[in-house]
């Protein structure tokens, strides 16, 4: 008989610990005992959503360190700005900061109160400084990248990469690119190395610590030919995608019979951004005015929060709702395209279903996202912060090169693996490492 170990996923409740939960449930399926420490009732509904076949167990830290309100307050100040070098220290010291002291502290308290004796453990970005407790423990960890590799964060990453803040291609770098790319990033990775020798702490951004991640597994949840190929050590590892991109919740009654109505022949746009970015009405209604077309139907995934100065009546060619299952949507016949912010499972997901992207990225690592996609040809990529331009949308639908680009990256993924196809490659490389027989 297999030995069974105990596996502990520590995290912030945000969008980057639902791979590493989706990653605990193919452990729990596997018959291993897995322990996810978060924050709130937030943490909880996140474990309950993402592991729903397998139960894990839960401990909540406390409440959330950054409440409702003020998470919503600041995730409108930081699209007040297209600067990614303010949006992205602003984000730091705002949404992720407050985070580092509780997580930590709360995860010392926990080993020692003996609550849970992981063999092992799996940190969702941001993880601050909870290595440090777990090395403390004798805990080995993994650092589970959920979206592609760019610097700054991980150490790992080749110098020829562009960070976010300078969008070029690679493959394509003029002298003047080489010399911003690749001398921007050494200097970084000196700077990086000589705090870690000199043993400062790194406490703005723990994460950006080198001694946090050297000699310890790191699962990135992309694939060669969607990310930049570059030389990695053994222990970064592309897991394909993580989050079940088979698992079809289903449509509202509403939706549902919104799109069994849509005329035969008619292709249907899909639209989100996602629930961390805040749509001003302003721009919600100059989207709805530009997605408003008779070359095609438009389903719209919006929060009930920014639909509050949308007009009584919508045009018959639209329907606006507040829950749309993103897999089931993009999976349907009729959905021809993807509108998105270019959220690093969004684009996994529209990739994994084979359907074209139309991406307009706010901040973060969107807009390197939305530059893969465009590089595969599996779509366009709009300037960062940008509004929906309806030329954008019927170009791609009017061109087949982008449907069928897409379709062949989603067959690139499943070949390739990961937890929702048959061969689970994060498990597999734990397999490789020992943690698990």
């Amino acid at each position: 008989m297999a030995e069974k170990f105990d596996f502990l996923i520590v995290g912030v409740p945000l969008s980057p610990i639902h791979n590493c939960i989706s990653i605990g449930q193919e452990l729990c399926l596997r018959g291993h005992n897995v322990t996810v420490i978060s924050f709130a009732d937030r943490g909880r509904q996140k474990v309950a959503k993402y592991a729903s076949s397998c139960k894990l167990n839960y401990i909540s830290l406390g409440e959330l360190p950054v409440s409702d309100d003020k998470e919503e307050e600041f995730a409108q100040q930081l699209l007040s700005s297209n600067n990614t070098l303010r949006q992205m220290p602003f984000m730091v010291k705002n949404m992720m900061k407050p985070y580092w002291d509780p997580l930590k502290d709360g995860v010392a308290k926990v080993l020692k109160s003996g609550q849970v004796k992981p063999s092992f453990a799996l940190l969702a970005l941001p993880f601050g400084a909870v290595g440090r407790e777990l090395q403390a423990y004798g805990i080995d960890y993994a650092v589970n990248v959920p979206t592609i590799l760019i610097p700054p964060l991980s150490p790992w990453v080749n110098s020829f990469i562009p960070m976010p803040t300078h969008l070029v291609n690679p493959h394509n770098l003029t002298f003047l690119d080489r010399l911003i790319v690749t001398g921007s990033n050494s200097l970084l990775s000196f700077g990086r190395h000589l705090g870690a020798a000199a043993g400062f702490q790194f406490s703005f951004m723990p994460d950006l610590n080198p001694e946090m991640w050297r000699g310890h597994l790191t699962f990135v949840n992309s694939i060669p030919g969607f990310d930049y190929p570059q030389l990695l050590p053994p222990l970064v590892q592309y897991t394909g995608p993580v989050v079940d991109v088979k698992k079809m919740e289903p449509f509202p009654e509403e939706v549902e019979s919104w799109l069994e109505a849509v005329p035969e022949g008619m292709p249907v746009v899909y639209v989100s951004f996602g629930t961390v970015v805040r749509l001003t009405p302003e721009r919600v209604a100059a989207m709805l005015s530009t997605l408003t077309s008779t070359e095609y139907f438009t389903l719209w995934a919006l929060p009930k929060s920014q639909q509050v100065h949308l007009p009584d009546t919508l045009p018959s060619s639209v329907m606006i709702h507040h829950w749309v299952p993103t897999v089931r949507s993009l999976a349907h016949p009729k959905v021809k395209a993807f509108v998105s912010h270019c959220g690093g499972n969004s684009a996994v997901e529209c990739m994994a279903m084979g359907k074209p992207l139309v991406g307009y990225p706010q901040f973060g690592d969107q807009m390197a996202v939305c530059r893969r996609v465009a590089d595969a040809g599996a779509g366009i990529a709009g300037p960062q912060g940008g509004w929906v331009q309806a030329q954008d949308v019927s170009h791609v639908l009017s061109e087949p090169r982008y449907a069928a680009r897409a379709r062949t990256m989603s067959r690139l993924l499943e070949k390739f693996g990961g937890t929702p196809y048959p061969q689970p490659t994060a498990l597999c490389c734990w397999q490789l490492w020992g943690s698990i027989k």
